[in-house]
């Protein structure tokens, strides 16, 4: 493990390998090592960077609430910093999500990019996640005549029925969780104009099938590889087929 100061935080990678160079973001609440077994697939004929993203594992969380954008500017500098000239960019769920950003947006300049699970897309989960912002800003007025222990049950059960599993765990991010959900990055992802392959899992329940294809419709250059019986961490279910999948796309 490696550590490095960018832009004031300190952040913890690994970069490992020797060849062309791969670029991994993880998701959230997640860290570098969501990728230990894709990266045993992948270190023999790549050079692998792979960091904890600023708030996760063990790197230092930002001060004040991020968004997508932030994200992708630390990413952008954090590259910067580690002199890598090209390179291939693959996320995983919200890494997916600073992908599309970054490079869309022309911050991230990848020869290619990978997208697995990536979330980013105002689909079926839009009321969900402003179902979450509007407990987030009432919760404390509604839940007021309770005793501080009860306040804290109901509003978990709160969350929980409405999917907020990575709102409960966020900690201090929760600001920065709500801004990251309430963006829809279908304009970034239609202006990107780079070869993109998508990998789905096909019972993916947290970034469902549907934002796979969607992301096939807006991305021009893209290909969508669903594998069967994988749900969202599909790289870690189907390891094999993942690296045989990314290989083959890099090879092209």
């Amino acid at each position: 493990m490696k550590a490095a100061i960018v832009n004031n935080l300190a952040v913890e990678y690994i970069d490992e390998g020797k060849g062309p160079i791969l670029f991994l973001l993880h998701g959230w609440g997640d860290n570098l090592h969501t990728f230990d077994s894709l990266l045993a697939k992948l270190s023999a004929s790549f050079r692998v960077v792979r960091l904890d993203l600023p708030g996760f594992g063990g790197s230092e969380a930002p001060e004040e609430s991020w968004g997508v954008e932030e994200y992708a500017y630390f990413v952008k500098s954090f590259i910067e910093k580690l002199g890598i000239p090209s390179y291939i960019i693959i996320g995983h769920s919200f890494g997916g999500r600073i992908a599309i950003k970054g490079v869309g947006i022309g911050l991230l300049k990848p020869q290619k990019v990978v997208l697995i699970s990536a979330a980013g897309l105002a689909t079926n989960r839009k009321v969900r996640n402003q179902l979450l912002r509007l407990i987030a800003k009432i919760g404390k007025i509604a839940l007021f005549p309770f005793s501080s222990d009860v306040k804290e049950r109901l509003r978990l059960k709160l969350y929980r029925k409405v999917g907020g599993e990575d709102y409960i765990h966020a900690g201090a991010l929760k600001e920065t969780f709500l801004r990251v959900i309430g963006e829809d990055l279908s304009p970034a992802a239609q202006k990107i104009n780079i070869p993109a392959l998508l990998i789905w899992g096909e019972k993916d329940t947290a970034t469902p099938l549907l934002n796979g294809k969607r992301l096939e419709e807006l991305i021009p250059d893209s290909t969508l590889e669903v594998l069967e019986g994988a749900g969202h961490f599909v790289h870690q279910e189907k390891t094999d087929s993942v690296a045989a999948l990314i290989q083959a796309f890099i090879s092209q």
